[in-house]
């Protein structure tokens, strides 16, 4: 892979491949999760997140790189929450407010590596293709927000 800083990904294709890697590693740390986690509930909701991942990966497989990025991007309203929460290594025995902390701060990481590579790259298509996969990564962290506020500030 190419360096992201200087002349990064001429190409976008290798600009969705690498989205589709992130994804993959997004997948992958959901259903390791369920895999950890002995709550039934717990781990239905695991599985229904790492499934949210393998939309979004499958999306990405199958976009027009050109037409996806020439539309508008839609805003997504920010909570913050994600913003003042410390991450930390999944292990055995998480609670549910460890996990939605965890998934947070990793979609928060996604927001902001595709914002970075907009803001970064010079060719506009290739901007509004990174703009548009930080709203989806942002939709994705409101979800946990929202899960977050009604299920964990309620108890504290």
């Amino acid at each position: 892979m190419s360096n992201i800083t200087g002349g990064q990904f001429s190409q976008l294709q290798e600009i969705i491949d690498f989205a589709i890697k992130k994804e993959q590693e997004a997948i992958d740390f959901y259903d390791a999760l369920a895999g950890q986690v002995k709550n039934k509930a717990l781990t239905n909701e695991l599985i229904k997140i790492s499934g949210m991942e393998t939309g979004h990966r499958e999306r990405l497989k199958n976009i027009d790189a050109v037409s996806f990025a020439v539309g508008a991007t839609e805003k997504v309203a920010d909570m913050k929450i994600a913003d003042y929460l410390v991450a930390q290594e999944p292990v055995k025995g998480m609670t549910w407010q460890d996990i939605l902390t965890i998934a947070m701060q990793r979609e928060l990481a996604s927001v902001k590596l595709y914002t970075d590579l907009a803001s970064r790259i010079e060719d506009a298509t290739a901007q509004g293709l990174f703009e548009k996969l930080a709203a989806e990564e942002s939709g994705h962290k409101r979800y946990f927000e929202q899960i977050w506020d009604e299920e964990i500030l309620i108890w504290n």
